[in-house]
């Protein structure tokens, strides 16, 4: 049809000039493409991988930002790093530092006054890393390393105000708490009081202005203004607390297989038999309304009157957590540092994180508000008396004027614990085996000293990842209740993942104008151009 044979029409595409043109319109829209790449923010784009394997053992957030956080990590399987993230956990770089062999990050703190210092420290040999530009870069500070015994280390810091100064404190793995007064420059032992496995410092929290140190022998607290430190004797002795917390006056002690424990006032303490039992505490965070623990087993979040398990891209996590860091200017931004999956986010308090391949831009308005208590109003019963004619007795309630004398309670004060301290029946040295045996705890790799103080301990994690962690020493008979069995683990409901369109508008928020309007005029270029391609075969 339309022509005889042999006058058959050749189709458009083997005409020179066609060919031609469309090479011309094929290479101008791939350099438009190219341009609009280039052009687009890169935030957009962010990194779906970790940037490192090694296990998250040191994490802060800074007290200004809740967007910028810096990471430190083991020594294993690649060399120790500190990272540094200003996307809220999106995208992480490497600090320009300098780092030791052999060093693994086992503390990281910021400056509540000042944003631009933050201090690292190493958990094999004590060296300590200081930052003035937030992060980016970092330097050796071997004032402290003169202050640490042999075989000794640092596993945790604490920072406070006070006087209008900060001060900075450091557990150690033998030496109690080393405390700074001038930025971390310069360092002085600050453990008087503390005796035998106390000195051995795990956590630290302030509670209304006392100082309180968990230890390898319960709890520790320092008054306002005292030079040393007196041992909580209403806590159980003998008891590792690796995370100590504060939220609404109430203070969270949790514990190396022990269990958690709370106090009102610092002074009377319970067991929260709430909380799952079986659980290594590494670390607890408040997220400005909820508490929050990493464990052995995942992250717990106080849900109302329960600890449920909380979830991590929609499913149920149980990796384990060694760190958790909350956000001091957003409440309900919280980071947890895990063993096998970097750093994870939640912007609900704890409830429910989000690991980086799918983290979205932090927009702080749309971070969802506190929840809000809903008081229960008991209704006070009236008595309504009936009109008579006659003089009928009245029966006049006298329940609140004959109830039987309450005792008073224990006022809500730290007021100093009677000084009948028991002290230890036996005083472990340097050459002692400590109770607790060795497990992939970031604060103290390696718990034996050594005989020869030339031996300088490791931070390698153990070969088996899976190592079940050895129970804590045993708490003595008049310790609190022993833990409910575990019960079965509660699935959290996951939250649901935002559209395509809602991630989009969630990153188009952060943007600046000029880019938005950049993009669109980028993309209806690509469009024209894409139909210009489309119309060639028809011009021929």
């Amino acid at each position: 049809m339309g022509g005889t044979r042999g006058q058959r029409r050749r189709h458009p595409t083997w005409h020179p000039r066609y060919r031609t043109e469309h090479a011309q319109r094929g290479s101008a829209l791939m350099a438009l493409l190219t341009i609009a790449a280039l052009l687009l923010p890169l935030p957009l784009f962010a990194q779906s991988s970790a940037p490192s394997q090694n296990g998250v053992t040191g994490l802060a957030v800074s007290p200004a930002d809740p967007a910028v956080l810096v990471a430190g990590t083991l020594n294993a399987p690649a060399a120790a790093e500190l990272y540094r993230s200003t996307d809220a956990g999106r995208t992480w770089t490497a600090s320009a530092a300098a780092l030791p062999a052999n060093t693994a990050i086992a503390a990281v703190v910021y400056d509540p006054q000042n944003a631009n210092r933050v201090l690292a420290v190493d958990g094999g040999v004590g060296n300590l890393f200081i930052s003035e530009d937030g992060g980016q870069s970092w330097n050796q500070e071997p004032s402290i390393n003169s202050v640490i015994s042999a075989n000794s280390a640092v596993g945790r810091f604490f920072a406070r105000v006070e006087g209008g100064r900060t001060v900075f404190y450091a557990g150690t793995r033998w030496d109690g708490v080393l405390r700074s007064l001038d930025g971390g420059r310069t360092w002085e032992r600050f453990s008087g009081g503390m005796l035998g496995e106390g000195l051995r410092v795990r956590s630290f929290a302030d509670r209304a202005g006392v100082l309180y140190a968990g230890t390898h022998n319960g709890l520790y607290r320092l008054l306002p203004d005292a030079l040393s430190w007196q041992a909580v004797t209403t806590f159980p002795t003998g008891t590792i607390v690796r995370g100590l917390e504060v939220l609404d006056g109430r203070i969270y002690a949790g514990t190396f297989n022990n269990g958690l424990f709370v106090s009102d006032n610092g002074v009377t303490w319970t067991q929260d038999t709430t909380f799952p039992a079986g659980l290594a505490v590494y670390d607890l965070a408040s997220a400005g309304y909820r508490m929050t623990a990493g464990t052995d087993t995942g992250i717990w979040a106080l849900q109302g009157n329960q600890w449920l398990q909380a979830s991590v891209n929609g499913n149920a996590y149980a990796g384990a957590v060694f760190r958790m860091a909350s956000a001091p200017s957003l409440p309900g931004v919280v980071y947890a540092g895990t063993e096998r999956d970097w750093v994870l986010r939640s912007i609900d308090g704890g409830a429910t994180f989000r690991g980086i391949s799918e983290m979205t831009p932090l927009i702080p308005g749309l971070v969802p508000p506190p929840p809000t208590a809903t008081p229960t109003v008991t209704p006070t019963p009236t008595i309504t008396p009936t009109a008579t004619d006659t003089a009928t007795p009245t029966f006049t309630p006298t329940a609140t004027e004959t109830a039987t004398p309450v005792p008073p309670t224990a006022t809500a004060t730290d007021t100093p614990i009677p000084t009948d301290t028991p002290t230890p029946t036996e005083t472990p040295t340097e050459t002692s085996t400590p109770t607790e045996t060795p497990t992939r705890d970031p604060n103290a790799p390696t718990e034996t000293p050594t005989a020869t103080p030339t031996e300088t301990p490791t931070e390698t994690p153990t070969s088996t990842p899976t190592e079940t962690p050895t129970a804590s020493p045993t708490v003595p008979a008049t310790a609190t209740p022993t833990p409910e069995p575990p019960t079965a683990t509660p699935t959290t409901t996951p939250t649901p993942t935002p559209s395509p369109v809602e991630a989009m508008a969630s990153n188009l928020v952060q943007l600046p104008p000029i880019w938005v309007g950049g993009g669109i005029v980028l993309l209806v270029v690509v469009l024209i151009a894409g139909l210009a391609v489309a119309r060639g075969p028809q011009e021929l």
